[in-house]
């Protein structure tokens, strides 16, 4: 029977550049062999592919081919047996196969006899040796990763929001990409712990972020974009935090907020906005009959909708919102403070507001101390168990001690960083507000008008027969306001005048419990 063959060439890039193994090289000796031979050669298959495993393109069409014409051909050609397969387990399984189809594998250069019971042996060693330098490959590839991890360098394919590049010494480092800015934006929002995980991935993508739900939650999580690179356990080695050597997209603080909200130790919940403009005394009012919180809500009649304060259901307690909103501006017409009282109101909260800054200011350089020291007793513990001078067991019993007490310090440092606000502004407003109350309450919208009311009243107001009994103020504002002692009349049942000095509760002066007076001045003023 005539000799036919298929032939079979196989590269890889490194193999190229290393070994000289060009597919044009693989072509020219094997077919010279056939022509010395007298070999046919029906056909020629080429593959770039790692020869790992047999799920190479071209290999697949070649043994489809040949169980498609069984028979058409009786070997199987390849210049060596590297090029045949670097698996030993899965290349006797295929020789097997070849067989079976009455075809034989055979290397040009390594030829083989393989009815010869002894030649099994050399065949074990031609195989077994490409997958012994395919392990010790990846064992120094995953040597060289790993060190380079614990170097702080991020050595695969850069995370979201990162590009690989190479510094000045040629090595792989990672800088920020032009989705950096996604990224920080979703983890700024998620910070704030008012918006799901979902809505926030929405929000990106609205933006222009591309990336998947499933891979978005992975991100969030990886503690790259805080500056820091995770090196995983391996062996006896613990898994490990180490500084990066990239920029870090947002801060240690911001990442630990987010790793809060996620593991649902904290979560902002907003309020459901129920504020209606035509009802800015819901939440004021107590019920005269009952003493419950009044509610408030509209009623649809022939003119269009007519709103009411209105009690709950057993209580028939129920006024216009028009009279008692009408009653309740007649009040803040007649508010008028002292200016010098005014001036002398925010001197004092400045104070505080300095006095809680430095004290804040000094717990939170504290904070940082303890922080630093707790990395760097857990990096030197790390050090020497990488020496070998503590065992692993005892350095994951100091991580798992330490690991918590940073977070909480973390925590509480993120905290003392959210409580300090640009007072000069909120300050400045205030002065004015105060200066023009009955302007802004009258041009303010429900928002403004209700920090305002907040800001005024010490206890809920009762409106009674078209007029409100005795309101009770608090005490600072009763301070900077000559015209509250003189007020007269939303009489009650007594026509008692508004409450004064000797009728109210022992005075809270400029301590701190007046910053309640603050309230309206931390919104931004209406563009009336």
């Amino acid at each position: 029977m005539s000799r036919k063959a298929y032939l079979y060439i196989r590269v890889s890039t490194d193999e190229q550049a290393d070994k000289g193994y060009s597919l044009r090289y693989q072509e020219e000796r094997l077919t010279k062999y056939c022509e010395l031979q007298n070999i046919k050669a029906v056909a020629l298959f080429r593959d770039d592919h790692s020869a790992k495993t047999f799920e190479r393109p071209e290999f697949q069409k070649l043994l489809a081919s040949l169980k498609k014409n069984k028979g058409m051909v009786n070997l199987l050609l390849f210049i060596k047996w590297d090029r045949f397969s670097r698996n030993a387990g899965d290349a006797y399984a295929m020789i097997n196969q070849l067989n079976k189809l009455g075809v034989e594998p055979q290397a040009i250069e390594q030829p083989l006899d393989l009815n010869i019971p002894e030649n099994k042996i050399m065949l074990a060693f031609y195989l077994a040796s490409p997958e012994v330098e395919n392990d010790r490959r990846a064992l120094n590839t995953f040597a060289g990763m790993r060190r380079a991890k614990k170097e702080g360098r991020c050595v695969s394919t850069a995370p979201k929001g990162y590009k690989n590049v190479k510094n000045e010494f040629n090595k792989k480092v990672i800088v920020p990409s032009e989705d950096a800015e996604h990224v920080k934006f979703a983890f700024n929002e998620l910070a704030k712990g008012i918006h799901t995980v979902m809505d926030v991935w929405k929000m990106a993508l609205a933006r222009g972020f591309k990336y998947t739900r499933s891979n978005f939650f992975t991100l969030i999580r990886n503690p790259v974009y805080c500056g820091y690179i995770q090196v995983p356990a391996f062996k006896d080695e613990p898994e490990v935090l180490v500084k990066g050597q990239h920029e870090p997209l947002i801060t240690e603080e911001v990442f630990y907020r987010v790793k809060d909200l996620l593991d649902g130790r904290k979560r902002n919940v907003p309020s459901k906005n129920t504020r209606r403009e035509e009802l800015p005394l819901r939440g004021f009012l107590l019920c005269p009959r009952c003493g419950k919180k009044l509610t408030g809500s509209a009623s649809k009649g022939r003119g269009g909708k007519y709103f009411y304060y209105h009690c709950y259901p057993g209580c028939p307690e129920r006024v216009k919102a028009e009279d008692a909103n009408a009653e309740f501006m007649k009040l803040i017409e007649q508010i008028n403070f002292y200016p010098e009282s005014v001036d002398l109101l925010i001197d004092g909260i400045e104070q505080i507001f300095r006095e809680n800054i430095f004290l804040n200011s000094f717990r939170s350089k504290q904070l940082r101390e303890e922080m630093d020291k707790l990395r760097q007793r857990l990096n030197k513990a790390q050090e020497l168990m990488l020496d070998g001078s503590i065992k692993p067991d005892e350095y994951r019993e100091l991580k798992n001690r330490t690991e918590p007490e940073i977070d909480r310090l973390t925590r509480e440092y993120m905290q003392l960083s959210a409580q300090e606000p640009n007072y000069g502004e909120y300050l400045k407003e205030g002065k004015t507000i105060l200066q023009n109350i009955t302007y802004y309450y009258a041009k303010g919208d429900v928002t403004v008008k209700q920090a305002i009311i907040g800001s005024i009243l010490r206890e809920k107001l009762v409106f009674s027969q078209n007029a409100y009994r005795t309101p009770k103020v608090i005490q600072a504002v009763q301070h900077i306001c000559p015209t509250l002692k003189e007020l007269q009349g939303y009489k009650n049942g007594n026509g008692s005048q508004l409450a004064t000095h000797s009728s109210m509760v022992a005075g809270e002066g400029l301590e701190p419990p007046t910053f309640r007076l603050c309230l309206p001045l931390q919104f931004s003023l209406p563009p009336f």
